[in-house]
């Protein structure tokens, strides 16, 4: 692992990213959380602002594909130099409760990890799933993530919409931010 990461600085990195995220949409109000500025985006600019975060993040401990480094649409997010693909789906917590809906996730696409980030005002969150926790149980004509103590539906995006899907999660089943160079470099 390239640099040692604390709460602080993946905390600092994070804030940046939305910090610049906000002034090039020129929302131009102020908030006294940390993250706060997150509930003025919509989800596409939530998205980017994970992608970034998690890019700068993993380019620390490994490196990426250079031809991976800005915004893309394929089967997956970005991808190591040494081919692990990685999909990044990114959720502020749910304003009455506890919860984080990760949109879009496709199950049938070619990617070896799902990272979940979840941004709360206060504080960041994750959880990473192996594309091989990503289970069709045919019998009850569902998709599941299924991990260790961890198992939750795929539910559709829409009725009409086979192909897209979204999780709901806990806050109390998501990690600490600090846990995630470790994750990322034993999983890497």
């Amino acid at each position: 692992m390239k640099k040692d990461f604390s709460r602080r600085t993946l905390n600092e990195v994070l804030k940046e990213i939305i910090e610049r995220k906000h002034s090039e949409l020129q929302l131009g109000i102020e908030y006294n959380a940390q993250f706060s500025k997150i509930k003025d985006f919509e989800a596409n600019a939530i998205g980017q602002i994970g992608e970034e975060f998690a890019k700068r993040i993993c380019r620390e401990i490994v490196p990426i594909q250079q031809n991976d480094t800005t915004v893309i649409h394929t089967e997956y997010d970005f991808i190591t130099e040494s081919g692990i693909k990685i999909e990044v789906k990114t959720a502020r917590k749910g304003k009455s409760n506890n919860t984080f809906q990760f949109n879009g996730i496709e199950p049938r696409r070619n990617y070896d990890f799902l990272l979940c980030i979840g941004i709360c005002f206060d504080k960041v969150v994750f959880r990473i799933f192996s594309h091989d926790c990503i289970h069709y149980e045919h019998n009850k004509r569902k998709y599941f993530v299924e991990s260790n103590d961890f198992k939750k539906q795929l539910v559709q995006m829409n009725p009409d919409n086979m192909v897209s899907y979204k999780l709901t999660t806990n806050l109390s089943e998501m990690f600490d931010i600090e846990q995630l160079p470790k994750e990322l470099a034993h999983l890497l």
